[in-house]
């Protein structure tokens, strides 16, 4: 099959974050013997490339150039509020989207669309031009946006028209259902984990200090705030307790200016622009992961959680908040533990149970570590997108 996949986010580097989960998707259906072709639109660097077997072309939505604004790296929900120029790229972007999705892919078998707000105008042309059939992937924000925005009906429109629209959780799904959009075209499909990269190994820890591991995007949703207070409760019961967030993002000045008003400068640290092999050891050489998530001021959250599945390939003991996408991966008090978003002092209880319960710890990471390779590989994942791609062409 010759599959084109347009997109809003996509990596220009192996390392590279930036929607490096579609390409991890897109990497893995390739090797499984089938032509991928990307579209994306331009981010600052590279226009046409090839990143491990996938095609890449990006294209300019505005013009001049240098005044592209909308898709930079810290995201379309956050640049879109930095002026009116930048609102009426929008409209652009959906302009060049459609001319360059037309001449990009009119030879392709299917279209796979990632977030088909703002990426599924293109494909719809596609369809009923050239008779293409697109499905559409939908990682959560989309519904958020459509309902805060008012374009739900573009939504609608979207998901009746395309073939099949896959959902990365139960969660997604069942708000995708609450927005009225049509039952019978929805399935689920999680996205995976590396479990070639992402795996455990031997590492010298100093087993006088308690390592905890967080990793995300600087955002409101990702609820780190709540993990730095809930390490000051734990500090009065357990003394040598670090915990590494890993991260960039508009929250970075406000996580550091709490971690110092707090008086945790020794017990809590903030890294960005790490590698994907020190992200491996730094999972391998802690205790446990929490990711913190919550609903934020908008309505949004978590719609699955991969690093959790990084986490849990690594063989790491892992809490999540029981929001969004995260129970579909942790089974409470089995494959990790489940705690209230928000919830401080639970937050804490529980990560003190788990410094004080090796057993327990092992435990959880044990279970957590073969449901991952049961069920979240991307070889896995991948082959039920091609099972998806052989159904609707």
């Amino acid at each position: 099959m010759k599959i084109g996949v347009i997109t809003s986010a996509y990596p220009e580097f192996s390392d590279d974050p930036h929607g490096i989960f579609v390409h991890r998707l897109m990497k893995e259906i390739n090797k499984q013997g089938h032509e991928v072709h990307v579209l994306a639109p331009y981010t600052g660097e590279k226009t046409k490339y090839t990143l491990e077997g996938i095609k890449v072309e990006r294209f300019n939505y505005f013009y001049p150039k240098r005044f592209q604004k909308l898709c930079g790296r810290s995201g379309m929900i956050d640049n879109v509020k930095e002026g009116y120029l930048v609102k009426f790229q929008v409209l652009t972007f959906l302009l060049f989207n459609v001319i360059y999705s037309l001449r990009k892919f009119k030879d392709a078998d299917i279209i796979n669309v990632q977030w088909p707000i703002p990426n599924g105008l293109g494909a719809l042309f596609l369809k009923k031009i050239y008779r293409i059939p697109y499905i559409n992937t939908i990682h959560g924000e989309e519904v958020y946006l459509s309902k805060r925005y008012h374009t739900l009906f573009a939504l609608k429109w979207l998901v009746n028209n395309s073939t099949k629209t896959i959902t990365n959780s139960s969660a997604t799904m069942n708000s995708c259902l609450e927005a009225g959009l049509d039952k019978e075209k929805f399935g689920i499909i999680p996205f995976g984990v590396d479990i070639d990269f992402y795996r455990p190994l031997k590492t010298n820890k100093n087993e006088d200090v308690f390592y905890i591991l967080s990793v995300g995007y600087l955002i409101e949703r990702k609820g780190f705030e709540y993990l730095i207070k809930a390490i000051q409760n734990v500090l009065h019961k357990q003394n040598n307790v670090q915990l590494t967030i890993v991260g960039s993002g508009p929250l970075e000045k406000k996580l550091k200016s709490l971690i110092k008003g707090l008086n945790l400068q020794n017990n809590v640290k903030i890294m960005k622009n790490i590698s994907d092999y020190e992200l491996l050891q730094l999972y391998n050489s802690s205790d446990l992961f929490v990711l913190p998530s919550i609903v934020d001021s908008q309505g949004n959250t978590e719609g699955l959680g991969v690093v959790l599945l990084e986490a849990m390939a690594c063989k790491l003991p892992v809490i999540g908040s029981d929001i969004g996408g995260i129970p579909d991966i942790i089974q409470n008090n089995k494959t990790g533990l489940l705690v209230p978003e928000k919830d401080i002092s639970r937050l804490s209880k529980d990560i003190i149970q788990l410094i004080e319960n090796k057993d327990l710890r092992d435990n959880l990471a044990s279970n957590g570590y073969n449901r991952v390779i049961d069920e979240f590989s991307w070889e896995k994942i991948a082959k039920k997108y091609i099972d998806v791609y052989k159904c609707v062409i």
